[in-house]
């Protein structure tokens, strides 16, 4: 409910049931990555989420839900959680702040045996179906890493050095917000996304880059000439590179800094616009090390992906450095646009949301042999 940026959910402070408007929708999905419990779902066909309600329409008329009256065996029951004796949590239920609204309690312990059953093998847990696939979320891959080379060359121009024409940074705005809406159900109501700004990281991520687009069209295309305006729209647009990377704390669960963020990426590239080297090398040298760090704790998963992320994003720069000076910012922007684009593809292939079917498949998981 704190996530959605349209507002559509809301919580009956009496039952605490937490119902869910689909008129109200724009079928972000952004609900289902904050929710550990997979309680909401995309309806595809309709374009909106989805989720239990507690049948409150049957609680109104003092009835119990639907499921819990018509379970043939009466294994479901409903009421007060703190009433209810004897309760356990189920595997996969992760106690977090919310608090999971199921409880399971302990099955009827069996009679002994004269004989040991024989023992069957045990059934591999299906895999979990992934919420975030690189395939899926492609228009967010590339409306973030349009939004950190715009914000660098709006701070670009405000140096005094322009990176784009007024009319390449205008069509390339008007691309980023057109993929920032391609993965919503409902884009005729992208308008909402807005509406929750006081607590939802999407709602300001959206504020904050429509306002930066806005501000930066202003001076570059309406007003060239007005230069104070310059600085501002650059400050704007790295407050939404900020507000970018927040959304996807309700996946990481920290604010941990990742090699793939676009505020360092907006940073470095806007260092090399303006060709201020120390920021460029920092920079530089603190995604390497994040990168390296990730790479290692994982294994070095997909290498031929780090090959080209290290060999493009980190060896090319500095080795043009030597070898052409003259042209090394071009061949070091080059360099970093393969690199930041290899990193965020490994980001959005790296994120994981919080499920009881992932957590009960993890469990499940055999384990490495200790060496």
């Amino acid at each position: 409910m704190a996530a959605c940026p349209a507002l559509a959910y809301a919580k009956d402070p009496e039952s605490g049931i937490v119902s869910l408007d689909a008129d109200r929708c724009i079928g972000c999905r952004y609900c289902s990555w904050a929710c550990p419990y997979d309680a909401p779902r995309f309806d595809q066909e309709r374009g909106v989420m989805t989720k239990c309600t507690f049948c409150s329409h049957r609680q109104a008329e003092g009835l119990r839900p639907a499921c819990v009256e018509q379970c043939p065996t009466g294994a479901l029951g409903f009421g007060d959680l703190a009433s209810l004796p004897g309760v356990e949590d189920g595997v996969g239920l992760p106690t977090l702040a919310p608090g999971p609204s199921i409880r399971f309690v302990p099955g009827r312990p069996r009679p002994p045996e004269l004989a040991a059953p024989p023992q069957a093998a045990p059934m591999a847990a299906e895999p979990a179906p992934r919420k975030i696939t690189l395939r899926s979320e492609w228009p967010l891959l590339g409306f973030t890493l349009l939004a950190a080379w715009l914000a660098s060359a709006q701070a670009s121009l405000a140096s005094g050095r322009p990176a784009f024409p007024p009319t390449l940074f205008a069509l390339l705005a008007v691309a980023s917000l057109v993929l920032s809406s391609l993965h919503l159900g409902q884009k005729l109501r992208a308008w909402r996304a807005i509406l929750n700004v006081r607590r939802s990281w999407l709602s300001r991520e959206i504020v904050l880059y429509s306002a930066f687009v806005g501000l930066a069209l202003l001076h570059q295309v309406l007003l060239p000439n007005a230069t104070r305006l310059a600085a501002p729209a650059a400050a704007v647009g790295f407050a939404a590179l900020f507000a970018i990377d927040r959304v996807y704390d309700v996946v990481r669960g920290s604010r941990r800094l990742h090699s793939a963020d676009v505020l360092g990426t907006g940073i470095l590239l806007a260092g090399l616009w303006i060709g201020h080297l120390p920021s460029v090398a920092a920079l530089g040298a603190l995604k390497l090390y994040l990168y390296l760090t990730r790479k290692i704790e994982d294994g070095f998963k997909r290498p031929q992906w780090a090959v080209l992320r290290l060999g493009a994003g980190f060896v090319l720069p500095v080795a043009m450095y030597f070898l052409d000076p003259e042209r090394w910012r071009l061949w070091a922007l080059a360099g970093t646009a393969v690199g930041e684009l290899v990193d965020r593809c490994e980001f959005y292939a790296g994120l994981r949301v919080l499920t009881p079917r992932g957590e009960m498949s993890f469990s499940s998981a055999p384990k490495p042999a200790a060496a």
